[in-house]
């Protein structure tokens, strides 16, 4: 079995322990219709070209990743982007500290983001110059289909025929429960993650040996030992849960991209539900906003 990286959804996931009202959050201005559509990259994880400052970058989409959006020491230094202040974080590799600087203007097809705060550090496991994040996924209607490579922002498709599920905020994160074998298990929806994962506190039945494959993370790349848990019953709101394997992981219970290549999802988060679309065919987007 080939197995993509896991990257930002276990090594990002801060928790600030400052109050939020210190990070500037971003302003955004969407055109008239208020919505866009994005052509998504496939590498390990969806990316989407843009810019900052005017200078164009390669960030992976991550809804995983807690805040507006992180990028690199060399890609802050591009963008004109010097730090401003620090913050103590906690991420899956212990207490560090953490650097921001402030972002005058992000610009990703027809809609702009301005006057807003980013975290600074480096990226060593993964090949692109930042992540965007939480903050400015879910601010609005937020839809994504990675079979098609498409992600929309501000409008959820008609979703007369789609399965809805309850959803929450968890860190500003997306969670969603579902049952293994009977037993609530809470997820974060996480494109960050290339793979799905499950505690060993929440599935201790058995497990099958994969080998040892390389593991990247914000960090480092490691081998890791791979575990897929055999489940026997997994369902989501009540139904049955498709087109996923879960690696045993020690504390993290991720819905990666293998979830979200099996189904489409919408998310409107003031709302708190999600819902559940069967793949299909998505409208191709213009020129535009395919850059």
């Amino acid at each position: 079995m080939t197995m993509r990286l896991l990257l930002a959804g276990l090594g990002l996931c801060v928790a600030l322990a400052l109050p939020a009202q210190e990070l500037k959050k971003p302003k955004d201005e969407f055109p008239e219709s208020g919505m866009a559509t994005f052509r998504l990259r496939i590498k390990s994880i969806p990316t989407l070209r843009m810019q900052i400052n005017g200078v164009s970058l390669l960030m992976g989409v991550d809804t995983g990743c807690q805040g507006a959006a992180v990028i690199t020491p060399r890609a802050a230094a591009r963008c004109g982007i010097t730090e401003v202040f620090s913050m103590p974080t906690m991420g899956n590799s212990g207490r560090s500290e953490s650097n921001f600087g402030l972002v005058e203007k992000l610009q990703a097809g027809d809609v702009t983001w301005r006057d807003f705060h980013v975290g600074i550090m480096p990226l060593d496991g993964m090949d692109i110059d930042g992540l965007l994040g939480a903050d400015i996924l879910f601010a609005r209607p937020f839809y994504m289909d990675l079979r098609n490579k498409v992600m929309i922002l501000g409008k959820i498709p008609d979703t007369s025929a789609a399965h809805e599920v309850p959803c929450y905020s968890r860190g500003g994160h997306c969670g969603v429960n579902i049952e293994v074998e009977g037993v609530k298990v809470p997820m974060i929806v996480d494109s960050g993650a290339s793979k799905s994962y499950m505690s060993s506190l929440k599935f201790r039945g058995e497990t099958e040996f994969r080998g040892f494959l390389p593991v990247a993370t914000v960090r480092s790349t490691s081998l890791t030992r791979v575990e897929v848990c055999k489940i026997k019953s997994l369902t989501i709101g009540g139904a049955p849960l498709t087109g996923v394997e879960f690696i045993r992981d020690q504390e993290h219970n991720l819905l990666g991209d293998d979830f979200l290549r099996a189904h489409p999802i919408a998310v409107d988060m003031p709302s708190r539900r999600l819902w559940l679309f069967e793949p299909q065919v998505a409208a191709k987007p213009s020129d535009e906003t395919s850059k």
